[in-house]
């Protein structure tokens, strides 16, 4: 359901996605990654770490995991244009708080894997435990729609990532299937991931969890999530009742909290790769000065 709301409410919530969108597609539009010269990413891909056979890792482990959090990000670019998108007149309800729910989720999980000062084992490690969850998930998933060809597919994908790793020299995997650990580098679940990443978008000493949970309750069909886009109103004859409509602040918290996310994981990013920090900074001052 939609709901009319005046263009000039949501006019900086645009603009805000606008900038930040450009600026991401000019900061993370490269396919290939390449790390400044004196940077903690330049130290990883010139790495002097060995395989069981005596050859040098090279450079491909370290940028496979930046290959990775490319993807992921592009992912988060693609949502932040989708909230522009939903920003207009008629404004859907729900859409926002849905997209930003994946902004954060997907930007936790780059946040998570684009830890400065890990060193480029466990950013390696991490890399391999999201890879290798995600062709069991595949398997599973394709197994449950019994689709062969597919679950063969990621049959393959698993066994290639588990060459990976001995290849590399790599202690096998431990712990259950979908929550395995490599060197002791597990994967947060998705509340405790982004509970970290927004860390700081609460007040000192509050948790950002009720953030993620309430986001949550909204994509998952809770009750107390829905009610938030409620509103009371009266009937001709004097009955109160609710009615479905936008909540502007909640589609403002929504579109903040998906910038905020991105922000967080990009200064990671940044920080690793060595990247400049000007634009970034004229990019966060002009975000604040558009958001006030």
């Amino acid at each position: 359901m939609a709901s009319a709301i005046s263009p000039t409410d949501i006019s900086d919530l645009k603009s805000a996605l606008k900038l930040t969108v450009g600026f991401g597609l000019r900061s993370l539009g490269a396919l290939a990654w390449e790390p400044a010269p004196g940077s903690e990413a330049d130290a990883e891909v010139n790495n002097t770490l060995r395989r069981p056979a005596g050859a040098a890792w090279g450079q491909n482990p370290p940028r496979t995991a930046y290959a990775a959090a490319n993807l992921m990000m592009t992912g988060v670019l693609d949502n932040l244009v989708s909230l522009q998108a939903l920003l207009r007149r008629e404004m859907t309800s729900l859409g926002p708080v849905v997209l930003s729910r994946s902004v954060i989720e997907i930007s936790s999980t780059a946040w998570w894997l684009m830890e400065p000062g890990i060193g480029v084992r466990a950013r390696v490690c991490r890399e391999l435990v999201l890879s290798l969850t995600s062709a069991q998930r595949a398997g599973q998933l394709a197994q449950t729609m019994q689709a062969g060809p597919a679950a063969t597919e990621a049959a393959q994908q698993e066994a290639q990532i588990l060459q990976r790793i001995a290849g590399l020299g790599i202690a096998a995997p431990t712990g259950g299937r979908f929550n395995q650990s490599i060197e002791g580098e597990r994967a947060k679940s998705a509340t405790d991931a982004t509970t970290a990443t927004l860390k700081d978008a609460v007040p000192a000493g509050q948790s950002a969890e009720p953030v993620y949970r309430a986001y949550s309750a909204v994509a998952h069909g809770e009750f107390y999530g829905l009610m938030n886009f409620m509103v009371h109103d009266t009937l001709p004859d004097g009955s109160p009742f609710l009615r479905w409509d936008v909540n502007l602040e909640v589609v403002d918290s929504a579109v903040q909290i998906a910038l905020f996310a991105f922000k967080e994981t990009i200064t990671r990013i940044h920080k690793v790769m060595g990247w400049g920090k000007l634009e970034r900074d004229l990019w966060e001052i002009n975000l604040r000065r558009i958001l006030n």
